[in-house]
């Protein structure tokens, strides 16, 4: 399902602060988040949320939920080997448009010295 169409359903999506109530209540961290997914795959056939794991120099990486109101960014720093990412809950905000296009460009940019980089590395292995 496209996300348009998930939001033309957006009254069975988690309401920003239903779901900030809810990490507040289960250790503000990914692991929190599996009851989330499971019921948006349910209704949805997608979990709606994604890792969006380069830094802003602020925090290591965020987490973009879908919820009623739009697309919530769950920013961490750090993370715990049970609990997975830990929010802080305190810089939480929707994304806009802008937001959106600087983490595409930050992404494209991330993702084509990644492969310059691999490639670099398969020259080298070749000329050994």
């Amino acid at each position: 399902m496209t996300l348009k169409k998930v939001m033309e359903r957006s009254s069975e999506l988690y309401s920003k602060s239903e779901l900030m109530e809810y990490l507040k209540a289960n250790r503000e961290s990914d692991r929190a988040l599996s009851e989330v997914r499971e019921k948006y795959v349910e209704k949805f056939g997608n979990e709606l949320i994604w890792r969006y794991t380069i830094s802003d120099g602020l925090h290591a990486g965020l987490l973009i939920v879908v919820v009623q109101e739009g697309f919530l960014c769950l920013p961490y720093h750090n993370i715990d080997k049970d609990d997975g990412e830990i929010f802080e809950m305190e810089y939480a905000t929707f994304l806009n448009e802008d937001a959106l296009d600087c983490f595409i460009q930050d992404w494209v940019l991330f993702s084509d010295d990644l492969l310059g980089a691999l490639k670099g590395m398969i020259d080298a292995i070749k000329s050994k």
